[in-house]
């Protein structure tokens, strides 16, 4: 058994900086999974895909979708992309208002989002652009200064959800994660937000 991967874009609402949206498969179970774009297309023995922290959120997601039945997990196409980042900031504008923690960069979502409320932006790389950006690594002190925290499905590659999820409900804070993978987490108590994403 192996994980097959292959590229199907660089850009669109549900990656991050640095990453490429990759259809990841083991056997007739598959996925639209962000990950590093370092990460070549090809097959990867299970075991070595378990070592390589890219590789892994795609392991990650295909055990939940195989969990819940799912064979196909789609994510928005790209030409919708500025359809579903207006969409994702309306709807946490108008039930949560802001400020708003955003975890993993998208340059789309961030851009609508942090035009309309003041916000921060949690980037693995801390790229000085015109947001305040935080250390992917440690979101946990700024859950606190936001009023709620929205969630990039290419931030699965960066943190740790769980753990992010325990601190956000321990101060009362709402979290969201926007796109088609989102469901597959729900059982962690976020909010999920998907208006495109395609479950076949």
């Amino acid at each position: 058994m192996s994980l097959s991967v292959m590229w199907i874009r660089r850009e669109g609402i549900d990656i991050c900086e640095g990453q490429v949206l990759a259809k990841c498969c083991i056997d007739d179970v598959c996925a639209d999974v962000p990950i590093s774009a370092e990460v070549a297309p090809g097959r990867y023995p299970i075991e070595e895909a378990e070592k390589n922290p890219a590789l892994k959120t795609c392991l990650d997601v295909l055990n939940r979708q195989r969990e819940r039945g799912l064979k196909r997990i789609e994510v928005c196409r790209q030409r919708e992309s500025g359809r579903c980042s207006k969409k994702l900031a309306e709807y946490v504008l108008s039930r949560y208002g802001g400020p708003v923690l955003l975890i993993g960069f998208n340059n789309s979502v961030a851009s609508v989002l942090l035009t309309l409320t003041d916000g921060v932006v949690a980037d693995v790389e801390a790229k000085t652009l015109p947001y305040d950006f935080i250390d992917v690594s440690n979101p946990h002190s700024w859950v606190e200064k936001a009023k709620v925290v929205v969630i990039a499905p290419g931030a699965l590659q960066y943190i740790d959800l769980a753990e992010l999820v325990r601190k956000a409900k321990e101060l009362g804070k709402p979290v969201i994660m926007y796109g088609a993978l989102s469901a597959l987490y729900k059982d962690l108590g976020i909010e999920y937000f998907c208006p495109y994403g395609l479950k076949v």
